[in-house]
Order: structure tokens, then C-alpha cells, then sequence
């Protein structure tokens, strides 16, 4: 893996999301057909999502959606 290591003053979500490599985690996604159906929410938007969950601690769906749509505009990956 290629990428920067130094993320001195980015929260941990960032740090996390920089290590993955989007391409990769699409293409084999694409290879065994996770991206068949998919019409906006690819797999790449899903893993983001999952990982906000799991780093916030959320316990529900619901949690996850309302979390989600406060942070809207704050979310560019």
C-alpha cells in the first residue's frame, strides 16, 4: 500500500477511510458481481457508511440514517 501513514490531526474516521484504496474495493466488488443492482449506493458508499457505524457505536439503523443525514454536507468520500 502506497499510501500516506502520517495523519497527525485527522480524526480516526479519515484516517481509516484513507488507508482503503476505492478502486480496489470497487473492482472487486465489480468481479464478483456486488455491483449488479446497484443504481447509487455501490459498495464503496456502503463500506463508508458501515464504518461511521461501527466507529460511532450505533446500535440501529435509524441512528445510522439520522447520523447520516445531519452530516450530509460534512461527508465528501
Amino acid at each position: 500500500m502506497g499510501k500516506s501513514t502520517h495523519f497527525s490531526g485527522q480524526p480516526l474516521y479519515s484516517q481509516v477511510i484513507n488507508l482503503l484504496d476505492r478502486s480496489k474495493i470497487l473492482q472487486i466488488s465489480q468481479q464478483h458481481d456486488g455491483e449488479r443492482y446497484v443504481k447509487s449506493f455501490n459498495c464503496w458508499s456502503h463500506l463508508v457508511v458501515m464504518l461511521y457505524a461501527v466507529i460511532m457505536r450505533f446500535d440501529s439503523l435509524r441512528e445510522i440514517s439520522t447520523s447520516m443525514l445531519a452530516e450530509a454536507r460534512k461527508l465528501v468520500h
